[in-house]
């Protein structure tokens, strides 16, 4: 009578020798890698609060011309105890600043359909913290010293707004312009242009 014979299955494993020198590889990958990271990174948030910035300019200018009002931004702006990069903000009453309490001014500030409720401010959009970007700031090389090439208005805050028209004004509604000047922890710089005819440019 024949016998059966059980095949054995075939056992798949690694040698400590085998999984030490695949950790050396990995290693030797990473010492590599990480350093290339690390400097690629810095840049990568830098052109990424450029383009923030950039599409929020470009946010402002269909804000205005959808709500017929005027959108503006304030730099260094302070909400509620905390001191923002720039604010967006609908400007109601065309000041060119951040009204936290814009009762009895005789204007629906917050766009809800009440005119001077109480507690009312002027309706945000976005609130935009450098530091949320963690390796970006101004560049304080340029723009006076601040980073900021935009005319100062109420309160010596920079801001600037657009018009329903689409263009940007100053608080005198005369057209207006302006630089933003950003630094990464490498240095590397980057400029966000707003001219008057109301084009972004990146550079």
């Amino acid at each position: 009578m024949r016998k059966c014979r059980r095949k054995r299955k075939q056992e798949f494993g690694f040698t400590t020798t085998e999984l030490l020198v695949v950790i050396a590889i990995f290693a030797i990958l990473a010492s590599i890698a990480i350093p290339g990271y690390s400097r690629w990174l810095p840049s990568y948030r830098l052109r990424s609060a450029a383009r923030d910035l950039y599409s929020n300019f470009q946010l402002m200018k269909m804000e205005a011309v959808r709500k017929c009002t005027r959108c503006a931004l304030t730099f260094e702006q302070p909400i509620g105890g905390e001191t923002y990069s720039y604010v967006l903000y609908m400007d109601a009453d065309n000041d060119l600043a951040y009204d936290n309490d814009a009762t009895g001014d005789g204007i629906d500030n917050d766009g809800d359909g009440v005119i001077d409720e109480a507690g009312e401010t002027e309706l945000v959009i976005k609130k935009v913290r450098w530091t949320d970007y963690k390796s970006v700031d101004y560049d304080t090389a340029q723009g006076g010293g601040d980073g900021l090439d935009f005319f100062p208005v109420i309160g010596g805050l920079s801001s600037i707004s657009f018009r329903p028209n689409g263009l940007p004004t100053d608080d005198l509604n005369q057209p207006a312009s302006g630089t933003v000047f950003l630094k990464n922890t490498n240095n590397r710089t980057m400029r966000i242009v707003l001219t008057a005819g109301g084009a972004v440019q990146i550079n």
